[in-house]
């Protein structure tokens, strides 16, 4: 607790006087919470008090919370200045000196407490334009403050003062009289007071002054035929630098004297260089779905769109309206549709805008994928232990951005019961599920225990996480762990057939205390989930190697620290493994070109049509290019058509195109190309080439009779390809050496000028503006016709049809007759071949192989008793008939069609010289008396060994042939039914192993059936003849 001590001073010699104040208080001014003084001194006083305005001031000896202190020499301080609207310093002071003989009063103080508000209450505008001789005011109304704040203007950072024609009002306003084009700067507004100061922004004061010309056009005497130049320069402030399309007009100059006037008009057209007010964008989309890139192009005047295709020909190159294989485009050629779009669609699309006045273009990139991947989940549950009572958070954050995904949960007991889907509206109040995917369980009891699995499902795939939620007692709640924050974007730097290199950035947001190492997965077509390409990277790269060549693949990054993994990044840019389109440069060089290459470089300066058919173009570069552009490709179309193209290398400037179509326009234009990479084109040039005369004569001339003494002259047109432009037709009449020539525009002619009695010769040609083409084959026409009476319509002459076919059908007709009778005779008086004296190697052989696989010929049943052998069969000096049967020498076969042969020799050598009268060569003989019939019963079923199928087995007979196996070791069964008839249906076709040609495999290609026919082989010197029955499906083969 303080104590004061009150002094009472005594006067020396005026005892008993009231005090006397020796110092006063002054006008103070201070900053809020700034310390303050009042003085005030007196003599003789015992006591001094302080009042404002009437009241008196409480100080800290009266109330230690104050801010008030009344010092020893009577003077008030304040330790911080305050006002607010429950207290404030500012007002009137006074003292008052006091001691047992009176008081007195001291003069009053007044205590100000200084304010200055941020705002303005008016100030100039950020730019101001005024012309030059005008009065501009730049107001300026301070901010409000206490004292009221000083204005002072600054000029580009330097105090105003005040001058003839600049000068600041009372009210703070900038006045500038009569305005001169020095005056143009930035002008500033300041204000301030003993609080501090405020700044306005700044305001940029332009004047102008009208533009002038420096130089004007003025007439100008020359001689005829010189040339003459009008110069016309302008200045101003701003400077006329260019006109505006707005300029553009028809301008007329009129040239008047004695005589009269005369008027020539000229056309200005300004020209805008396209611009693309929409780009191309990247594209990822499904083999099999519609894909659009749309890019609109804007200019003076309207740009031609044109779509250059992914393929290597440089001549893919759509105009509007035209489609080539599945890629179309609009009428208007803002839209490039892809139908059905294949893999090998996948590559860069331009869209190119030119006219008169440059060339721009957009790129984008396709990728045809034939799946897009799945989703990923960024932030999946973790097992959490929980107590009863407590709370339990499963997350479950999902990146999808292929297609929308959706998110259920599902809850399995640890008794392994069946799982069960938890919903929103679950009879659990106690399980919510937010929209993030997390899953929220309230008031956890014992039975809440279990597997909860997450399910993300979308069109492109589905995945699953799955969390154990165990509750115990007394268990410690987890903290949530601070997981590192996701990357960004991953970005393909470069790639080849297997390998990738990637990078990204780390997150801006991310610890940089926390050590933290980065995880890249990837996916590619026909995966079912994402895989783990890199586990462990310690920078923002890495290379991915060891990928397939030909996929599709999709990259993404997570952060992982020691908590655990970050979010994953977006995913980049889908990448097909395949050979760089740029394997002789660099990453760095490619973006380094494409950068170059993006701007215009050269312009197409003149296109001088040297022929009918030949066009000379060019051109100039706008900067130096020798270090990366190669050359340069020419385009040009035709009206309607599509794009030609050439490739001119170097520093070459001109290129003349032939092999253009006359009277036809023509649009061309340049690109320019390093390596494989092609630039932005040129400005397009239009020229129309030169009529040239028609190739062709019209033809098919006709004359028809139509009145008395009217005769109609027709033809046929020329062809489109021909025509060059034809306008009309030049028809000739020719009568003893006078000749009468007519013009018309229709391919007929009606005339009156042909004269009864008199022949005439009519010619027609097509006319063009270069003349007239090749006349027609000169036309005949005997004028006795015209004199009689006739019917209207009467064909007086008409081209005689041709006779060229006819001329050819005869002699071909002829000779077709002649070759079939000589052929017919020779076959029929063909003697037959003499038989060899020794046998081929054929018949030396025991088990003829006709087959060309592991089967052989077998003699039949029916010889079983005889001495014959097999070697026997098919011999030319035997005579016996033998029944032959194919025999599998391969596992798990089954019999095939068998077949009967009969065997007769030919007739001996001597046997036709020494009977001349013998004519068996000629003539028919009737086989089928001589022939064994048909076997009644089909080959036998071999026993391979194969096992038996189940079920009850087919009957078998008993008998078995000397023949089997060509020695007796092995035995076959033949199957037969109840009543030993023999049935087919046990012969089931089998492919042969070796997949060469069978007769099975012939029949596979029927109903496996033989056709009913007869099929002739010649062998060696026997003739066979294989008879086939439709009726039974077995097959006779007879050697003759």
């Amino acid at each position: 607790m303080r104590h004061f001590l009150a002094l009472e001073v005594l006067s020396g010699p005026g005892r008993g006087a009231p005090p006397v104040i020796k110092e006063h208080p002054g006008n103070v001014v201070a900053r809020r919470n700034d310390p303050a003084t009042l003085n005030c001194a007196g003599s003789g006083s015992s006591r001094i008090r302080w009042f404002r305005d009437g009241e008196e001031v409480t100080t800290s000896s009266e109330d230690q919370r104050s801010h008030r202190v009344l010092l020893p020499s009577g003077s008030l301080f304040f330790l911080r200045v305050t006002s607010t609207r429950r207290d404030s310093d500012a007002g009137t002071y006074w003292c008052v000196a006091s001691n047992s003989y009176g008081t007195t009063r001291s003069k009053n103080a007044t205590l100000i407490v200084a304010t200055l508000a941020y705002d303005f209450q008016q100030q100039a505008d950020s730019s101001i334009k005024v012309l030059v001789g005008e009065s501009i005011t730049l107001p300026c109304r301070p901010a409000k403050g206490t004292p009221p704040p000083e204005v002072t203007w600054l000029r580009d950072g330097h105090q105003v003062t005040n001058s003839s024609h600049i000068n600041v009002s009372q009210d703070g306003d900038l006045i500038i009289t009569r305005a001169i084009q020095q005056d143009s700067a930035q002008y500033i507004c300041r204000v301030h007071n003993f609080a501090g100061a405020r700044q306005a922004p700044p305001s940029h004061l332009t004047v102008m002054t009208p533009p002038w010309f420096e130089e004007q056009p003025s007439n100008t005497s020359v001689a005829s035929g010189a040339s003459v130049e009008l110069g016309c320069r302008a200045r101003g402030s701003p400077s006329p630098t260019r006109v505006t399309v707005a300029d553009s007009g028809v301008y007329v100059c009129e040239a008047e004297s004695e005589a009269g006037v005369a008027t020539a008009r000229a056309t200005l057209i300004l020209l805008g260089v396209p611009v693309l007010t929409q780009r191309p964008q990247h594209l990822q989309v499904i083999h099999g779905n519609e894909a659009q890139l749309r890019c609109h192009v804007e200019g003076q005047p309207q740009p031609l769109v044109l779509w250059c295709l992914s393929i290597l020909d440089k001549t893919a190159v759509l105009p509007p309206g035209h489609s080539r294989s599945r890629a179309s485009v609009s009428d208007d050629g803002s839209t490039l549709l892809l139908h059905q779009p294949a893999p090998q669609d996948t590559g860069i699309y331009y869209c190119w805008g030119i006219n008169s006045g440059g060339g721009v273009r957009g790129r984008a990139e396709v990728v045809v994928v034939t799946a897009l991947p799945p989703p990923v989940v960024g932030v999946g549950p973790k097992d959490l232990p929980v107590a009863p009572g407590g709370m339990a958070r499963f997350s479950c954050e999902v990146v999808s951005e292929a297609a929308a995904a959706n998110v259920t949960w599902w809850y399995r007991p640890p008794a392994h019961l069946p799982s069960s889907q938890l919903s929103q509206h679950s009879h659990q109040p106690r399980t919510s599920l937010p929209k993030n995917g997390a899953l929220i369980i309230k008031d956890v009891r014992l039975d809440d225990a279990g597997i909860y699995s997450c399910h993300v499902t979308a069109t492109t795939g589905s995945i699953q996480q799955e969390a154990v939620l165990n509750v115990v007692e007394d268990t410690t709640p987890m903290e949530s762990p601070v997981l590192p924050p996701p990357p960004s974007k991953p970005h393909v730097q470069g790639w080849n057939q297997t390998t990738v290199q990637l990078s990204w950035l780390p997150n801006s947001q991310g610890s940089k205390v926390d050590h933290q190492w980065y995880v890249v997965e990837n996916w590619r077509q026909g995966w079912t989930e994402w895989r783990v390409a890199d586990a462990v990277i310690t920078q923002e790269s890495c290379v991915v190697s060891h990928l397939s060549p030909g996929h599709t693949y999709t990259f993404l990054v997570h952060a992982v620290n020691s908590q655990g993994a970050s979010f994953s990044s977006p995913w980049s840019d889908s990448v097909t493994t395949k050979a760089n389109p740029y394997p002789t440069l660099t990453a760095d060089q490619v973006r380094q070109v494409q950068r170059r290459l993006s701007r215009s470089l050269v312009t197409l300066t003149k296109a001088t049509a040297t022929a009918t058919d030949s066009v000379m173009l060019s051109w100039s570069f706008l900067e130096s290019v020798e270090d990366w552009v190669e050359g340069v490709l020419v385009y040009w179309m035709a009206e309607g058509g599509g794009a030609e193209v050439a490739s001119v290398l170097g520093s070459s400037s001109t290129y003349q195109v032939h092999n253009l179509h006359p009277n036809t326009p023509y649009t061309s234009f340049i690109v320019p190309f390093w390596h494989n990479i092609e630039g932005t084109p040129s400005n397009s040039y239009h020229l129309t080439m030169p009529e040239d005369v028609p190739l062709t004569a019209p033809g098919k001339v006709r004359v028809m009779r139509q009145e008395e003494g009217s005769v109609l002259i027709a033809w046929s047109g020329v062809s489109t390809e021909e025509a060059q432009g034809v306008i009309g037709y030049m028809v000739t009449l020719s009568n003893n050496g006078s000749q009468v020539t007519e013009t018309v525009d229709t391919p007929y002619l009606e005339t009156r000028n042909l004269l009864p009695g008199h022949i005439y010769t009519v010619r027609v040609a097509a006319l063009t503006g270069a003349g007239a083409g090749p006349f027609s084959t000169p036309v005949v026409v005997e004028g006795q016709g015209l004199g009689r009476a006739v019917a209207a319509g009467e064909v007086l002459y008409a081209p005689q049809q041709s006779a060229w076919l006819a001329y050819l059908l005869i002699p071909l007709v002829l000779l077709l007759v002649l070759g079939a009778v000589w052929y017919l005779w020779r076959v029929r008086h063909k003697a037959p071949p003499a038989s060899p004296p020794h046998a081929p190697q054929l018949y030396q052989d025991p088990s003829i192989n006709m087959y060309g696989g592991h089967k052989v010929w077998r003699p039949s049943d029916s010889d079983k008793d005889s001495s014959l052998s097999s070697s026997r069969l098919l011999k030319p000096d035997q005579l016996v008939s033998e029944y032959a049967e194919p025999r599998l020498l391969l596992p798990n076969h089954t019999a095939e069609p068998f077949a009967t042969t009969a065997l007769l020799a030919p007739s001996p050598p001597h046997t036709s010289c020494c009977h001349p009268s013998d004519q068996s060569a000629g003539v028919q003989v009737n086989w089928a008396a001589i022939l064994p019939p048909l076997p009644s019963s089909p080959p036998p079923v071999l026993g391979l060994g194969e096992p038996e199928q189940q079920g009850t087995p087919p009957a078998t007979c008993s008998r078995a042939s000397q023949y089997d196996n060509m020695g007796g070791v092995e035995h076959y069964r033949r199957p037969c039914d109840a009543s030993s008839e023999h049935t087919y249906e046990p012969y089931a076709q089998v492919v042969p192993s070796d997949r060469f040609l069978t007769f099975r495999s012939l029949q596979r290609c029927g109903d496996n059936k033989v056709p009913v026919g007869a099929i002739s082989v010649t062998l060696a010197n026997h003739h066979v003849t294989t008879h086939t029955s439709s009726t039974s499906d077995k097959t006779t083969t007879h050697l003759l």
